[in-house]
């Protein structure tokens, strides 16, 4: 945008210079020959058209008063006016000088130096003039120095006009001036039109008031809340616009209160209130309203949103079914953990329940209206593993959208993201799991843009990351970022009593059975903790998926036969897992392991006792003495 300034002056030497500055120093100019009123007049019709005025003397200072933009006044310096009466000298050694208010010489010093006698006379406004030089006339003067509007009407009543020239160098010096004083209110216009358009996009209501409670400004979200133009709030004490509502305790305190939750209008409003200050003296406050409606309907849609995209934990710690105490010490422990933001690791066998306990973490944390992002480290090979977890720029390889899209990361600000078979990840995004870690920041494939990401990591592993640490596959920092809080859950094999509770449990969730579930549960327990479980809770889960189509369409079928065909899958007939208890003495240990290998035989021999005695070698008295005690 060209910078153009006008020169409003009658010297002709000022207007002969003005275009080759102009030209020298890149703006546009505009030449207007006038002085005093008719300067004034037509600098106000030239704010809207030029970026600054430049004018001499007297009429510079008169147009400073009315004009909205730069004024830079001409400087008269002595040297000037010592000049001028040193050719009025050659005309008269007694010489009138007419100046606007006040003297701008020191008389005796310029009587001594130019050996002339100078007489001032001072008039307050431009109609005074012509009065002044008829006074001046009268009293015999015949040379009068001053500027152009003093000596064109000294000179239309007979006498000598010697005017006052400004120097080239004087004007170069207040055209530098104009265009400093352009560069900087361009640079405030820039600055407040920022600002204007940043308060205006705000959602929130916002009223700047200043150390007299009055209010200086306001955003269009709070003229609407209140109903209130912003012509009408403008200059008007708060109170008078929000009635009920002071800022006075922040003036005298200068501590900010927030969210204070007061009834205005019929609307319930969180209104905040922040004291501006200035080298520690409070100026001002700046006051926030949010309607408590919208916050609610908004976050509403937020999770909506995050529901329709899936980034949601379904599950609580009461959806961990257990009667065994340790279990129940690590949900207890699982708990405390989740009051806090550190990273968790949690332990286990494939199925049994590290995903549960990660949603039950997520949903009894202060994040649990955030999103909880879940991904399967080992089921995306490397490079689209990377690309989910950190998101890429559009076109950064061969089938990325042209779009673009967010990562995971991303996708779980404010939340948690759960990083499943942790141990599975290269040692190249190890390193960058680490940046996020430490520095909660994250770039997309293709970018250089930081993306800020405020997330809390739950990983989990079925291995020894200890001995993939050894191996050098894992970092060995990277393990401790992640291992601030540790869970290892124990296999179902070693929750002997939630063995029969889940498998129950299963049964039930399926509501097609109108079965005796306390029958189910005495006649199924004992033959289902013989079993090994390889596969935890979730080969349970299986399992007595198959069992209920069973019950559901033969339930004649005997139990033993029943297990032995939804297990037989997974079991060796010839092969037999047994769970070893090493508490008590041998002859006890041995009874145990005895008990073990009796039941399952029974129940591979179709629940047939004499089968089954047969199979092992002894008699069937001695089956079911070994069995019963």
């Amino acid at each position: 945008m060209p910078i153009i300034i006008a020169l409003i002056s009658k010297n002709e030497t000022l207007s002969n210079l003005f275009p080759i500055l102009a030209k020298e120093k890149g703006f546009k100019e505009v030449i207007k020959p006038a002085s005093f009123t008719k300067a004034r007049k037509i600098a106000l019709k030239l704010e809207n058209e030029v970026d600054a005025i430049i004018s001499r003397g007297t009429t510079g200072e008169l147009i400073k008063k009315v004009a909205n933009i730069p004024v830079v006044s001409i400087p008269i310096t002595s040297m000037d006016i010592f000049r001028a009466i040193y050719k009025a000298k050659t005309i008269s050694d007694n010489v009138a000088i007419l100046s606007y208010k006040e003297s701008r010489i020191n008389k005796l010093d310029a009587q001594n130096m130019l050996k002339v006698k100078l007489t001032e006379f001072h008039f307050d406004s431009e109609y005074e003039i012509e009065d002044v030089i008829l006074k001046v006339k009268e009293m015999g003067f015949k040379v009068v120095v001053g500027g152009m509007a003093v000596t064109d009407v000294a000179i239309t009543h007979g006498l000598v006009g010697m005017t006052v020239e400004t120097g080239e160098e004087s004007l170069r010096q207040a055209v530098d001036e104009a265009l400093n004083l352009i560069k900087v209110r361009r640079s405030e216009l820039s600055r407040s039109a920022r600002f204007k358009a940043i308060l205006d996009s705000i959602g929130e209501g916002i009223i700047v008031t200043d150390q007299h409670k009055k209010i200086i400004t306001s955003n269009p979200s709070s003229n609407k809340m209140f109903n209130k133009t912003y012509e009408k709030m403008l200059g008007k004490t708060i109170q008078s616009v929000i009635p009920n509502y002071n800022v006075d305790s922040v003036l005298k305190s200068g501590k900010p209160e927030t969210k204070v939750i007061k009834d205005l209008h019929g609307l319930t409003i969180a209104a905040s209130r922040l004291p501006i200050k200035v080298e520690d003296k409070i100026i001002g406050v700046v006051n926030t309203f949010e309607d408590v409606t919208k916050i609610q309907t908004l976050e509403q849609m937020i999770r909506k949103k995050i529901h329709e995209k899936g980034f949601i934990a379904k599950y609580h710690f009461d959806d961990i079914l257990t009667s065994d105490k340790h279990m129940n010490d690590l949900k207890n422990l699982a708990l405390l953990y989740s009051k806090t933001d550190s990273s968790i690791l949690i332990q286990g066998e494939s199925g049994t329940g590290k995903e549960l306990f990660a949603q039950s973490i997520h949903n009894s944390s202060n994040r649990k209206s955030g999103p909880f992002v879940a991904i399967n480290c080992a089921a995306l090979p490397e490079q689209l593993l990377e690309s989910e977890l950190f998101g890429y720029e559009g076109g950064s390889f061969t089938g990325a959208k042209k779009e673009g899209k967010q990562g995971l990361f991303e996708l779980a600000h404010n939340g948690t993201i759960f990083l499943d078979e942790i141990g599975e990840l290269s040692k190249p995004l190890q390193a960058r799991l680490l940046r996020v870690l430490e520095e909660k920041e994250i770039m997309h494939i293709g970018g250089d843009k930081i993306i800020p990401v405020n997330i809390r990591i739950i990983s989990a592993t079925n291995e020894n990351l200890t001995n993939h640490i050894e191996n050098g596959t894992f970092r060995k920092d990277l393990y401790y970022r992640l291992n601030v809080f540790n869970i290892k859950l124990p296999s179902l094999r070693d929750r002997g009593e939630d063995v029969g509770l889940l498998a129950v449990h299963f049964l039930k969730t399926l509501n097609t059975l109108n079965v005796d579930y306390e029958a189910i549960f005495k006649n199924l327990t004992p033959l289902l903790m013989t079993y090994n479980w390889p596969g935890n809770v979730r080969e349970l889960s299986n399992i007595m998926e198959r069992i209920a189509l069973f019950i559901k369409n033969n339930e004649s079928i005997k139990w033993g036969k029943i297990l032995q065909m939804v297990m037989n899958k997974s079991e060796d007939r010839d092969v037999i897992n047994l769970k070893v208890p090493l508490s008590g003495n041998i002859k006890d240990i041995i009874k145990n392991v005895e008990k073990q290998i009796i039941a399952t035989t029974i129940i591979r021999c179709d629940n047939d006792h004499g089968k089954a005695a047969e199979k092992l070698g002894i008699g069937r008295t001695t089956l079911w003495r070994k069995l019963v005690n």
